[in-house]
């Protein structure tokens, strides 16, 4: 009997142990979520993880001082910001967007361009109209009574898009061809986006290194120059200060532009410009 009594207690006491145990762990579990939750909260650069289509109402109301951390991680994160105002695009922050963009040969540069070159830089805009239309056109045309259905972009009206966003502000006709000046290949390229940043969300414009060092300037190659921010005489942040936009994200599974019905290589992976299968874009659009 006694030694039964002994393992009793000896039962007991290992049971209170593991049940304190558990309890500690589970208490630390509590605090670790509780706090993660907190820092999230506070943390001015955390936006919503949507997965859903905005069909589906993946969407919020946000101001646009809710926006600018979204808009300064744009390159660090690979997704792509679009805003739209009305019927119009008035900005669109993406890496994949400005390669292309800078691979085009626009104005006297296209002019001068080889059938080929041509031919590439036509490819080029087709798959930027294609992009555009499918994965923020159709999306924001779901988002009814939010805007008017968007206009679906051609040539012409791509053209004017791109030089609306990446124009240069230079006076000089050989240097206003449009190009992305701040997407270098040197080791400033974090800045030189940050920079372009800036421009947009202050106005005015800003100088940007040379593009290709050892050029001379009078080379139809020479692209150094300035950027003109999207909104004359001032920038995003004056002009929407006070006004609402409907956020919403979607995940785009880009599979589908890698390799075309007759598994060719598309364009967009030719001219290097895909770098995530999945991609998040982030539209804003702003409420009437």
């Amino acid at each position: 009997m006694e030694n039964a009594a002994e393992a009793l207690k000896m039962f007991f006491a290992v049971f209170v142990f593991a049940l304190a145990l558990s309890v500690f762990f589970r208490m630390t579990s509590i605090a670790k979520d509780t706090s993660d939750m907190i820092f999230t909260a506070i943390d001015k650069t955390t936006y919503v993880n949507y997965n859903a289509d905005t069909s589906n109402g993946a969407n919020r109301k946000v101001k646009f001082q809710d926006m600018i951390p979204t808009i300064y991680r744009y390159a660090q994160e690979g997704y792509g910001v679009t805003i739209i105002d009305g019927n119009e695009i008035v900005a669109r922050f993406d890496l994949d967007t400005e390669s292309q963009v800078s691979s085009c040969l626009w104005n006297y540069r296209y002019d001068s361009a080889s059938t080929s070159e041509q031919s590439k830089s036509d490819a080029i805009k087709n798959e930027i109209c294609e992009y555009l239309n499918k994965n923020i056109i159709e999306k924001v045309n779901n988002l009814n009574p939010h805007i008017t259905t968007m206009t679906y972009l051609d040539g012409n009206s791509l053209d004017t898009l791109i030089k609306n966003i990446y124009k240069t502000g230079e006076t000089d006709p050989r240097k206003d061809p449009v190009y992305t000046s701040w997407l270098t290949s040197n080791t400033y390229q974090n800045n030189n986006v940050t920079q372009r940043i800036n421009c947009d969300m202050y106005g005015g414009s800003t100088n940007f290194s040379l593009r290709n060092p050892g050029i001379n300037e009078n080379d139809i190659k020479y692209i150094a120059g300035k950027h003109k921010a999207v909104c004359e005489g001032r920038g995003l942040l004056e002009k929407y200060k006070d006004a609402n936009f409907t956020e919403s994200i979607v995940q785009i599974d880009r599979n589908e532009y890698i390799e075309d019905e007759n598994g060719n290589k598309t364009d967009l992976l030719v001219f290097g410009t895909i770098r995530y299968t999945k991609k998040r874009e982030i539209i804003y659009v702003k409420n009437n």
